[in-house]
């Protein structure tokens, strides 16, 4: 009886030492992305204290993916049939209308940074992790860009906001949401492979 206590214990502390090595390292890996991106952000932007001009002009993944935001919705707008116009790096306007300004905190480089995290930090070959980085990046941002095609047309057509949430904490709640959907069919997938293998 006392030999079995003691390779439960065993494999109770082995257990709880894989689940802190994932805990800290999905935890490390979110804040190096989240706050290195704010890093980034001061470090790219002109007047800043420690600007970094050649940063900004060739590696600055944060325009890339506010480009990838507004060029997307402009897309989806023309295709529901709305005429719009990004009329600077930061602005998306329906033509003759309201328009919607991206700043850094519509991006939704937080949540992209805890999915990336989540992915990496699990178990999976790198094909694996990358599939489901592309599909999870891809469908967070064309959330994040149906996100500014309803603002924008809310506010073309004044509509009034739901439960009188600021857009921001919306669309917080409907990307967490997503990506607790995806967490749970990437597991799936993780736990399929493992019966595969």
């Amino acid at each position: 009886m006392f030999q079995l206590s003691k390779q439960m214990l065993k494999s109770s502390i082995n257990n709880n030492k894989a689940f802190l090595t994932y805990a800290i390292k999905l935890l490390l890996l979110y804040f190096i992305l989240d706050y290195g991106t704010t890093f980034f952000i001061g470090i790219t932007s002109k007047g800043g204290k420690y600007y970094v001009g050649w940063l900004d002009e060739h590696l600055n993944y944060v325009r890339w993916l506010r480009y990838t935001i507004l060029y997307g919705t402009k897309a989806i707008m023309n295709i529901i049939g709305f005429e719009t116009n990004i009329v600077s790096e930061f602005v998306i306007r329906i033509k003759d209308g309201h328009g919607v300004q991206l700043v850094y905190s519509c991006l939704g480089y937080g949540v992209l940074s805890f999915w990336i995290a989540f992915v990496v930090a699990n178990t999976g070959t790198k094909l694996f992790k990358a599939k489901w980085l592309a599909l999870g990046c891809s469908i967070i941002l064309l959330s994040n860009m149906l996100r500014i095609v309803v603002l924008l047309i809310a506010n073309q057509k004044k509509w009034v906001k739901p439960f009188s949430l600021d857009h921001h904490t919306f669309y917080n709640i409907i990307a967490y949401i997503l990506v607790c959907i995806l967490i749970l069919f990437f597991v799936k997938a993780v736990r399929k492979n493992q019966n595969i293998d």
